[in-house]
């Protein structure tokens, strides 16, 4: 009879939870998404840029949609946290010039070299600065690999290739051509600091980078936007930057050794940093500027364990008004990121409809993800809930309008047992999970899930991207190719009411939505695999 009862109970519990769950997936609309994604990208909004007239009407219209969803204000009473911004505009000199047994090579700006710094002094200088060869620039301990080997760089320049060692060499060593975290740029320029360089030069490819030179281009002498610091960035290199491969390959050459030999030289696991014949020297003028950014952050608190939270996160930013394409001048960003703004607040309106989840869960819209994921670092170092307490970051972005999609690509697959959380879910609505299809470009590192994955997190970067129903996988990779190279980033990343087919977001926003339900109502801390980057984090905050 006891057995009996426990069976029961047991049968009941499951069955509460399966109608909240399926009544929480019917609260997830079509119309709702539209609303949300036509409303944040129309013109009204100017493109989204922080610190301009659109953030206001931008962050207020989130707030108003949480409200009425009827998420608390997660801060303090509060649906915003402030993020204080430190605006950088840099003049640099006409020609970065290398010192060699040749001679002296002249790299022009933009051309060939393009540097910047967040150092808050009006003037920088590299001054006959040494050169060292740094192969990758990575210290890695869990591949044995120290790229540095103790030498003392302060003063010193240091000359990196893009990516990881890994990228394509015959053997497997790293993750081969899956950008590991050591490979992002920004990890680059962090380790340079560490070690007390002035500066350092990353050489660039586009096959190892993602994208082309004029990408890089583009960036230089553009307003930069960085946290506000509390020490003027005194701890960063003077001087961050690049040089094209072109400029690179004349450099070595300068120095005896050609392109492909040095490349060969920094891939061997035992490789050694080398002091370069070269002495470095150029400028840059900087003035800065402070201001307040916001995120928007509403919140459900769990019934069971209040202080343990599953964060959902959506940056809000886009940008801007910018250079005129075909006579439109207005950065919608309808696919980035009004359409994960949407996703996140439908997946929130689901959890609504029914009892509260045992966690917390927290749906976090933030600021300047355009500008190096500035809303979610901030958060991350001044958190609502302790991030040894959270449970998991789901992130999405850049979600396409294609219809219903039968993968679920999972970008930075491998990393966590959360794949196996997505996979279950995915499973149910007939779907497969598939990882991101250009691995090399490490767009793991470049969303909003990052920051919390860099403190230890498990978090997932999940949706719908390279077999949509309608077109199957040969032709939505086309369209996708098209779209990062005409869409994306462009004035004609807009939402079109009549042919534009949102039913891919409702399904997974259903999804995801299930994936947050079953974490917030579990006891589990899912942990990252044995190869992640990240691994070591968690463990440590844990204890």
């Amino acid at each position: 009879m006891k057995n009996l009862l426990i069976l029961l109970s047991a049968a009941a519990l499951f069955s509460c939870s399966y109608v909240r769950e399926k009544a929480g997936e019917s609260a997830i609309q079509y119309k709702n998404i539209e609303k949300h994604i036509a409303e944040l990208s129309s013109d009204r909004y100017k493109g989204r840029m922080p610190l301009t007239a659109s953030e206001g009407i931008t962050v207020d219209y989130i707030a108003g949609q949480m409200k009425d969803i009827g998420l608390e204000p997660a801060n303090n009473g509060s649906y915003f946290q402030d993020v204080p911004l430190l605006a950088v505009n840099s003049k640099i000199s006409n020609t970065l010039d290398f010192t060699t047994p040749k001679g002296t090579l002249n790299f022009k700006k933009m051309a060939d070299y393009v540097t910047f710094s967040r150092r808050m002094e009006e003037e920088q200088t590299l001054d006959q600065s040494e050169l060292v060869f740094a192969g990758f620039g990575i210290t890695a301990p869990e591949y044995d690999r120290d790229d540095f080997q103790g030498m003392d760089l302060k003063g010193k320049t240091i000359l990196v290739f893009v990516n990881d060692p890994g990228y394509g060499t015959p053997e497997a060593y790293f993750k081969g051509n899956t950008m590991t975290y050591y490979g992002r740029w920004t990890y680059k320029y962090e380790e340079a600091a560490r070690r007390g360089a002035r500066g350092c030069l990353i050489i660039h490819e586009t096959g190892p980078a993602g994208y082309p030179w004029k990408v890089v281009m583009n960036n230089g002498e553009s307003t930069k936007l960085y946290l506000k610091p509390d020490n003027g960035y005194q701890d960063r290199c003077a001087f961050e930057g690049w040089i094209s491969k072109t400029a690179a390959e004349q450099l070595f050459s300068a120095c005896g050794m050609s392109f492909d030999q040095a490349k060969k030289m920094a891939v061997q696991k035992d490789f050694k940093p080398v002091v370069m014949p070269v002495k470095v020297s150029g400028w840059m003028k900087s003035t800065f500027e402070t201001n307040t950014s916001k995120n928007v952050c509403g919140l459900i608190r769990g019934s069971k364990h209040p202080d343990e939270v599953v964060v959902y996160t959506a940056h809000w930013d886009h940008l801007g008004v910018g250079i005129p394409v075909k006579s439109d001048s207005i950065y919608n960003g309808a696919t980035d990121n009004a359409s994960a703004v949407a996703w996140m607040l439908e997946i929130a309106r689901g959890f609504k409809t029914g009892p509260p989840p045992e966690r917390s869960v927290l749906f976090l819209s933030v600021t300047s993800e355009e500008s190096g994921l500035l809303g979610s670092s901030y958060y991350t170092e001044h958190p609502f809930f302790l991030m040894s307490k959270t449970v998991a970051c789901i992130n999405t972005d850049v979600m396409l309008f294609l219809g219903k999609f039968k993968d679920v690509t999972l970008t930075g697959i491998g990393q966590s047992e959360l794949d196996e959380w997505v996979r279950k879910e995915a499973s149910l609505q007939g779907r497969y999970i598939a990882p991101d299809p250009n691995p090399e470009n490490g767009m793991y590192f470049r969303s909003d899930q990052f920051p919390f994955a860099k403190k230890g997190v498990p978090a997932i970067y999940a949706k719908g991207y390279i077999n949509a129903e309608k077109y199957g996988r040969k032709e939505t990779l086309s369209i996708l190719d098209h779209y990062w190279k005409e869409t994306y980033h462009s004035p004609f990343d807009e939402f079109h009411h009549t042919t534009d087919d949102l039913s891919g977001i409702v399904e997974d926003a259903k999804l995801l939505f299930h994936v947050g339900t079953d974490l917030a109502n579990s006891n589990a801390w899912p942990e990252w695999n044995s190869d992640s980057e990240f691994k070591a984090v968690r463990e440590s905050s844990r204890k």
